[in-house]
């Protein structure tokens, strides 16, 4: 049976990460697949925690970073309409035939 390791982090070596973190994925959040790079990087500034999990992350890292990437997009859309809305130029009559046939406007968009 396999024993979880349990790694003790000080408060410094916590905040350490948490630097090193917040500077390394401020870059990632545009790059497929950088997350994995990010995080692997930012572990292997703290000595202490064993890098060999990492393997385990990397069989999972493409199905996570699709689900990212997911989350991205409908975020960004999310924002776009908040925003607009927020500055009163939000089209609803539009915006409620878009959202009822998408097509429909492709088609006015191409002509």
């Amino acid at each position: 049976m396999h024993r979880r390791p349990h790694t003790d982090l000080t408060w410094g070596q916590q905040l350490t990460l948490l630097a090193v973190a917040m500077l390394t994925s401020k870059g990632a959040s545009g790059v497929t697949g950088a997350g994995f790079i990010t995080l692997a990087a930012t572990l292997a500034v703290v000595p202490t925690i064993p890098l060999a999990g990492m393997v385990l992350i990397l069989g999972i890292d493409r199905f996570m970073s699709e689900c990212r990437a997911l989350t991205n997009i409908i975020g960004n859309g999310v924002a776009t309409v908040v925003v607009s809305a927020w500055e009163h130029e939000l089209d609803r009559d539009k915006l409620k035939r878009v959202m009822r046939q998408p097509a429909s406007i492709e088609a006015e968009a191409t002509a």
